[in-house]
């Protein structure tokens, strides 16, 4: 099989794209919004699964609008049902993350944040953007191979040497 989603919890290994990745995300998505009904007012594919011809770690990246992150409260209990689990690790009040699958294979994460947020548009723009410049997907590739070489372990340290690459770009976008 040459396609898969999950991956251990803090392992860093990245598979080449696929296009089932964008089907998985569509999946997800149906169930997610039969579940969570008009308490969510979009939901996207984001991160590099999302991007076609960009290497990444093998879950899948959602971004899910709410009208305000007080009714997180509203959908937890929801999500905890369909086997999402809450990781205050990468909430704060902006937005609210939740994952899904085991510690041995973590498959999906979701992002909850109100529509139209900084992250809501940061998050998109940067994906935009990449789908729109393969000459940047091939850079942030080969900075994401590099990463994933030396940190293959360290999940945090690999995430934290994406963080200027990202910023560059948004600011690039802010002054276009």
């Amino acid at each position: 099989m040459d396609y898969k989603i999950g991956l251990k919890r803090g392992n860093v290994v990245l598979e080449k794209h696929h296009r089932k990745w964008g089907e998985a995300f569509e999946v997800e998505k149906e169930s997610l919004k039969k579940l969570l009904g008009d308490l969510v007012l979009d939901i996207r594919h984001i991160g590099s699964t999302s991007v076609s011809g960009l290497v990444a770690k093998p879950i899948i990246d959602m971004l899910v609008a709410i009208k305000s992150m007080e009714e997180v409260h509203n959908i937890c209990s929801l999500l905890k049902s369909a086997g999402y689990e809450y990781r205050e690790n990468g909430s704060n009040e902006d937005q609210i993350l939740f994952v899904k699958g085991s510690e041995d294979m973590r498959t999906h994460y979701l992002h909850i944040t109100e529509l139209d947020s900084d992250v809501w548009q940061n998050d998109l723009a940067f994906r935009d953007y990449l789908r729109s410049h393969p000459e940047v997907v091939t850079e942030y590739g080969k900075l994401k191979n590099k990463l994933a070489s030396k940190y293959a372990d360290n999940r945090g340290e690999y995430t934290a040497g994406k963080d200027a690459f990202i910023k560059s770009v948004l600011h690039l976008l802010k002054n276009i």
